[in-house]
């Protein structure tokens, strides 16, 4: 375990004494009373304690980090939670921070690789030049962002089918929903799409249905590398491809004032304004 420097560990400590008092009001007393978890020397830190409190997202985000480490002995499971607060010297009893249990750590995941995807996508797509009412998607750059969002999968796979079935729990399907919409607009905004058209909805309703397909998909292939997985998603984009080209032909002989007022009410009805788009 990482040396730990004696004031982040006072501070640390400090911010877990108060959010354990405050999740379990019985041990209140006993927290703020006896401090069971510092020395004597380490009274004498009390005001500079209050000064570089830790905050409890921080502290939350270290122990699922460490939680991680954890799930492929014991799943998406309180126990991996409690094994990841152990060993950043919390008592197991930490778990009660995560009322979701799973599903928190299952988030915190999910949250990790969306951002790492993300950030990825970025930096592909500086080195592009794309208009901005430009409405045409790289598929090179669409496979391997979803390839690589899937192949995060990979050291969890034992136990991936439990994290799904936690996504479907009525305490974390909204946001299981949200990172998975966050996940295809990311996507779809870095290779290239710029439209301001009804397909701006169209686009990620089908490609957020061909990621979970593909992602049932993986669970149960036994291949090589994945490979029947990999084959499984070009056929899927390749799909998806020709669907899109069928609809800009449609759309030709439509109204467009039609497709832009139906676009903007149904992002005002998600919530989904962007400033960034």
């Amino acid at each position: 375990m990482a040396h730990i420097p004696r004031m982040e560990t006072v501070t640390a400590l400090a911010s877990i004494r108060k959010l354990l008092a405050s999740y379990y009001p019985c041990f209140s007393r006993s927290l703020s009373t006896s401090r069971p978890f510092l020395s004597e020397s380490d009274h004498s830190h009390d005001k500079h304690e209050e000064e570089e409190m830790v905050t409890e997202e921080e502290l939350k985000s270290s122990i699922l980090d460490s939680a991680l480490n954890f799930v492929p002995s014991h799943g998406w499971s309180v126990k991996a939670i409690a094994k990841g607060a152990q060993q950043h010297g919390y008592p197991g009893v930490t778990h009660g921070l995560f009322p979701r249990g799973g599903g928190d750590l299952m988030h915190h995941f999910v949250r990790q690789c969306n951002n790492d995807i993300s950030k990825h996508l970025e930096g592909l797509s500086k080195d592009t030049d794309k208009s901005r009412n430009s409405s045409e998607l790289s598929p090179s750059i669409l496979r391997d962002a979803f390839q690589m969002r899937l192949r995060m999968l990979v050291p969890y796979m034992d136990h991936w089918p439990q994290a799904m079935a936690l996504t479907a729990l009525p305490t974390n399907i909204q946001e299981h929903f949200t990172n998975l919409y966050k996940l295809i607009d990311d996507i779809c905004y870095h290779s290239g799409d710029r439209s301001v058209d009804f397909s701006w909805y169209t686009r990620r309703l089908a490609l957020l249905g061909v990621y979970k397909s593909c992602e049932l998909h993986i669970v149960q292939d036994g291949s090589h590398d994945y490979q029947e997985t990999w084959d499984f998603l070009d056929r899927r984009l390749d799909d998806f491809t020709t669907a899109g080209k069928v609809k800009e032909d449609i759309d030709r002989f439509t109204n467009p004032e039609f497709f832009s007022a139906v676009y903007t009410v149904g992002r005002n009805i998600l919530g989904v304004n962007d400033q960034r788009r």
